[in-house]
């Protein structure tokens, strides 16, 4: 018997009103005989469509089913020398997040580099499902994932998914395509999710490099914040003023490129406001000490430092610690230029390579504790993509300061431990 044919019916019967007058016209025997084979092929069609899990009827099962996960707000942190799960921790955080994206919603990433498999086929399957994807790579360091997502999704960016690379930077005429930032229109039971940190997706990222991933939730400006910038970056465009600033609630953003003739060196910016020492009666004046000199603490882990730009910084930064700042500077030896090693190392900062081989920071991290932007006692703090060096000045970048103490506190955490065990 063919039930599988356009009219729904049995193949060689007669439909209708046919039919029913034909059976009429039998015999009471005969009648009965039709309408018991009638029934058991019925019931033999049901049983075939229970015994693979499925009525005969339904439509077949979705090819991938959307997750629960829910991303927590806050800051996460791999770790390099530990499990294998607590090296992919941030892959982990971003792969469960694509896959709770539902039919219809959107994703929007711009990575540098891109090689995790996991994460390729996630994305494959969110797209499969309805989600819009919207992929956005470096052009210089293309590893197959970023092929294998491009072939099914496409490279039309009129569409509703496609994945793209820039040649150089999306928006300017030299440098890259360096940002790391995902977000997301709704996951498990949160919204308009942004993630921005220092973490490519590829290996060597995760088991080489100490990296964070920064994540904010049900905050529609700061999500809407970086759709312009994004809707340049897609169309890969020389653009007259790429630099870009946003203040969104606790948050500062700034993207580059930047043109230091033009615009001030945000980083410089965000060192500025710096109080180095503050006496306790200020901060508390019922104080038992109101003499007493509180020291802010500026921690530093950067991937790269070098160039006039990085020498710039780190004379801001020997001088902080002239002025009686507490300086750490965690730093990538190879990344990081000599006259930048020999400026801080004079005035006295406490330097850091780590003691691991084969391992070092990926961050671009400052974090201050103390007198800043006039207030006596509080926490900042920045991260993002770009390095501390001349070259990232010429890089679609992201910067982003957080002014949150408990955030703060988590990235001190995560900062200290680094540099004990790094």
């Amino acid at each position: 018997m063919n039930i599988n044919n356009h009219t729904g019916h049995p193949a060689g019967t007669t439909t209708g009103k046919r039919t029913h007058v034909a059976i009429l016209a039998m015999s009471r025997p005969s009648r009965a005989l039709v309408a018991h084979v009638a029934l058991s092929g019925l019931l033999a069609t049901l049983l075939s469509g229970l015994l693979i899990g499925q009525p005969a009827d339904a439509t077949p099962a979705p090819r991938d089913r959307v997750g629960t996960y829910t991303p927590a707000a806050g800051a996460k942190f791999n770790n390099p020398l530990g499990t294998q799960a607590q090296q992919r921790r941030l892959f982990r955080h971003l792969n469960r997040t694509i896959k709770s994206v539902p039919r219809k919603g959107t994703i929007r990433i711009a990575v540098f580099s891109f090689a995790d498999q996991k994460t390729s086929q996630a994305l494959i399957k969110a797209h499969e499902r309805g989600v819009r994807v919207k992929l956005i790579f470096a052009g210089n360091n293309i590893y197959p994932p970023m092929r294998e997502v491009q072939k099914v999704l496409g490279s039309d960016v009129t569409k509703k998914s496609y994945a793209v690379f820039c040649a150089n930077s999306c928006r300017g005429t030299l440098g890259q395509m360096h940002a790391k930032y995902f977000s997301f229109s709704r996951a498990g039971k949160a919204r308009h999710i942004t993630m921005v940190g220092s973490n490519n997706l590829t290996k060597h990222n995760a088991e080489r490099q100490w990296s964070d991933l920064y994540t904010v939730t049900n905050d529609e400006a700061y999500f809407k914040a970086f759709k312009p910038w994004f809707s340049q970056l897609r169309k890969d465009t020389t653009v007259a003023t790429p630099y870009l600033y946003r203040a969104v609630g606790g948050h500062r953003i700034w993207i580059t490129p930047v043109d230091l003739g033009v615009a001030a060196d945000p980083l410089l910016t965000a060192m500025s406001t710096i109080r180095c020492q503050v006496p306790q009666g200020e901060i508390d004046p019922d104080s038992p000490t109101p003499d007493a000199l509180v020291a802010t603490r500026l921690r530093i882990a950067t991937h790269a430092w070098n160039g006039d730009r990085g020498v710039t910084l780190a004379r801001r930064v020997a001088e902080l610690q002239g002025q009686g700042c507490v300086v750490q500077v965690f730093y990538y030896d190879i990344g990081s230029g000599s006259a930048v090693r020999t400026i801080l190392t004079n005035a006295g900062v406490a330097m850091n390579p780590g003691i691991t081989p084969g391992v070092h920071t990926h961050h671009k991290l400052l974090i201050v504790s103390g007198a800043v932007d006039g207030q006596l006692s509080t926490s900042r703090v920045i991260t993002g993509s770009q390095n501390w060096s001349t070259r990232a000045l010429a890089r679609d970048d992201v910067i982003l300061q957080i002014s949150d103490p408990a955030t703060a506190a988590d990235y001190i955490t995560a900062f200290d431990r680094m540099w004990r065990i790094g």
